[in-house]
């Protein structure tokens, strides 16, 4: 990553937040959310990066040129990875870097369509699906017509689940109209207010997913923002935002 240096102030106050500033040199762990800035004076393809709320550098050139088109095209237009940001201070000089963990630019682009008139939900941080394995079979169909490891995109529905003396209302994943798993409850009721408000209007809630696997063993992941994450300018732009 690019720009540390003139971004100082933000990660002695990044660091401040999380850690000990320290002289002997501190690490810590935080997402990080990838942000085109197309108005950057310097370069129209710049990928700027955030930490925390903060902007603390930049993609490097030769990255930011190869990221830069499939970022603007994901929902949200943005993208949250994980990153390392390591800082070593004294009272008159700071050195820092930032490492970004980033995926092939290729798998940012989902090769099944999402749905019309659909919500497409920003991405976020990674939400594992579960009960994979009562749905092996369209998975295995998913795997040979996209491949072991690839994004796709996945709908999200509510549904009730009966159990032995109750029912339950959880979400549903989908991937091409067909179910893949469920969230947990604790994820469940993270996505819950977005599904029901889309549904309420009609519509499906689409976000990215990671699908990986063999014949024996599929694993499918979302790459969304909960619904807490999300403000209401946010909230407002996401379910106003419609098909033509």
């Amino acid at each position: 990553m690019a720009g540390e240096w003139y971004r100082a102030e933000n990660l002695r106050a990044l660091f401040a937040r999380h850690a000990k500033v320290s002289e002997s040199g501190t690490e810590i762990r935080l997402p990080a959310v990838l942000v085109p800035d197309a108005a950057n004076p310097h370069d129209a393809q710049a990928v700027a990066v955030f930490v925390d709320g903060l902007h603390v550098g930049y993609m490097e050139r030769p990255d930011a040129k190869r990221y830069h088109r499939h970022i603007v095209g994901l929902p949200g237009g943005e993208l949250v990875v994980a990153s390392r940001q390591w800082l070593r201070a004294s009272a008159d000089d700071t050195w820092a870097r930032v490492t970004l963990s980033l995926p092939l630019p290729e798998h940012l682009q989902c090769p099944n369509p999402f749905g019309r008139d659909c919500v497409s939900l920003p991405p976020g941080s990674t939400i594992q699906v579960t009960k994979e394995e009562q749905f092996m079979e369209h998975l295995i169909d998913l795997l040979d017509r996209y491949g072991s490891d690839t994004v796709v995109a996945a709908s999200l529905r509510s549904v009730i689940e009966k159990r032995p003396r109750s029912s339950v209302e959880v979400v549903a994943v989908d991937i091409d109209g067909q179910q893949v798993g469920v969230l947990s409850p604790t994820q469940t009721a993270n996505f819950m207010p977005l599904v029901r408000r889309a549904e309420a209007e009609g519509r499906q809630v689409y976000c990215r997913a990671s699908l990986r696997g063999n014949t024996l063993k599929a694993d499918v992941a979302l790459h969304a923002r909960k619904a807490h994450e999300l403000d209401e300018t946010e909230l407002q732009e996401l379910f106003e935002t419609r098909s033509n």
